[in-house]
């Protein structure tokens, strides 16, 4: 598979289709970028990583030949890293990460000077300069300061000011006991953050780097949770991917909730908690389940619809001033003035609702709309692209159901067939010749039927 060259960042096999050559490449590109925003010769540059065995060796390729200040932030999460960027007002960060993808994956994640994933206009001019740079010369001088507990310590005291003194008393006071599995990842320093507010964590899988399951938190690769869930008599049990910008949470009957209604319980905790709620705006990406929409309805807020891609919703809550917004389909909510997803600062507001509500986790989950969302990865030519999302197009128009689209024609395609059902398309931009397809709707039945259409349709078409 090849180098993944996206606005989300750049991925691939280390020692295959990633090395350090190319790492100097890319990075040389984003400093030369930087140095143009910022006009000036030596930016400062905070660099940190999650825990795979080539990050290390990425980390100090990349600091060894970068003319630029460092603040190195070593193995933390990435939402911390994000942060450490505004704590210590740095010009950019680069983060060492392939996230849910395997160990043997590493890559890179260029921020801006605010945290944020670079936009998709600057992420594209990094790529393309990146293939100009050939004659690279190492470094001998410049300043290096080593930040990771500074950067932790800072970032705990950041995401304990988004929920409150007041809510942390209640988690306190709720006495919850939650099973958690950093998998060897970067979000295993939430042991300690979660313990501090009064929560009782039973740890699996903590040491950093030894990974011994799947690393996206799949409901596979969680499921065997449920036996330490029953053996602790605990609430739930909650996963991160490596880097933890996600979370996934196994309930105690075994089964996923899905990241819909994660970010929906977030959307919701975060709605009844402002003061004026009729005036925010929650931003989603087109590819989200209706049950987020419902719950921002219910408190008189707006939804607000846009391309797959955290940039793209972080951009838009910029915009907006939102207080909350996401991304259904990963499992992390975003919660100004977060520039990401953060599975850790996710996993805490899930705990402050519990505790609010005195209730269990599950029984909030069944007071929300119920809605059923499928999913449907199919391998296709990607030469076909355009053509198999023009037939769609048509195919759906004429049946006269309203068509979305994000992103023009690489974007999302998005049929609305009814108010509380829909039926979306789009290309991955992580995973080559990967299509993606979801249906949701408040009818099973309806969403297994708008499934069965959609594959058809694609298996027909792209023959």
């Amino acid at each position: 598979m090849p180098l993944v060259e996206s606005f989300s960042g750049i991925r691939g096999i280390y020692g295959k289709d990633l090395n350090e050559s190319i790492a100097i490449r890319y990075s040389y590109s984003y400093l030369s970028f930087l140095r143009a925003k910022t006009k000036k010769k030596t930016p400062t540059i905070v660099i940190g990583m999650d825990t795979r065995p080539s990050g290390q060796k990425l980390k100090e390729t990349i600091i060894g030949m970068l003319d630029c200040n460092f603040i190195d932030v070593g193995i933390a999460p990435t939402p911390a890293i994000e942060f450490a960027v505004r704590n210590f007002d740095a010009d950019g960060g680069i983060i060492i990460t392939a996230s849910h993808n395997e160990p043997y994956w590493n890559g890179f994640k260029f921020l801006a000077e605010d945290g944020a994933v670079l936009n998709e206009k600057d992420m594209y001019n990094v790529i393309r300069n990146s293939k100009s740079f050939r004659d690279f010369h190492k470094v001998q001088e410049r300043k290096i300061l080593e930040k990771n507990s500074e950067a932790v310590k800072k970032y705990t005291e950041f995401i304990f000011d988004i929920i409150g003194n007041e809510n942390l008393k209640k988690i306190k006071d709720s006495k919850q006991k939650i099973v958690l599995d950093p998998n060897g990842g970067s979000g295993a320093i939430a042991k300690k953050i979660l313990e501090s507010t009064g929560v009782e964590v039973i740890g699996v899988n903590m040491p950093y780097g030894e990974f011994k399951r799947q690393v996206e938190p799949t409901e596979d690769a969680m499921v065997y949770l449920k036996n330490v869930i029953d053996e602790n008599k605990a609430d739930f049990a909650a996963g991160f991917d490596c880097d933890a910008d996600r979370v996934e949470i196994l309930m105690k009957d075994g089964q996923l909730l899905s990241g819909n209604y994660i970010l929906a319980l977030v959307v919701y905790e975060m709605l009844s908690k402002n003061k004026n709620p009729k005036s925010q705006t929650v931003v989603v990406n087109d590819a989200t389940s209706n049950v987020v929409r419902d719950v921002a309805e219910k408190f008189g807020a707006k939804i607000k619809e846009v391309e797959v891609g955290e940039t793209n919703v972080v951009e838009e809550m910029k915009k907006f001033k939102s207080v909350v917004g996401g991304e259904g389909s990963s499992g992390g909510a975003i919660i100004w003035p977060s520039r990401c997803r953060d599975g850790i600062l996710t996993l805490l507001t899930i705990l402050s609702a519990v505790a609010d509500k005195e209730k269990k986790l599950h029984d909030i989950v069944d007071e929300l709309p119920q809605y059923y969302t499928l999913r449907k990865k199919l391998e296709f030519n990607p030469e076909e692209h355009d053509n198999i999302k023009k037939f769609l197009k048509k195919h759906y128009s004429k049946k006269g159901f309203e068509i979305k689209e994000t992103g023009g024609i690489k974007g999302g395609l998005k049929v609305i067939v009814n108010k509380n059902s829909f039926v979306w398309f789009r290309a991955s931009k992580t995973e080559s010749s990967v299509f993606r397809i979801i249906s949701d709707s408040n009818n099973y039945n309806e969403s297994q039927k708008l499934l069965d259409e959609a594959v058809n349709l694609f298996k027909k078409v792209s023959k």
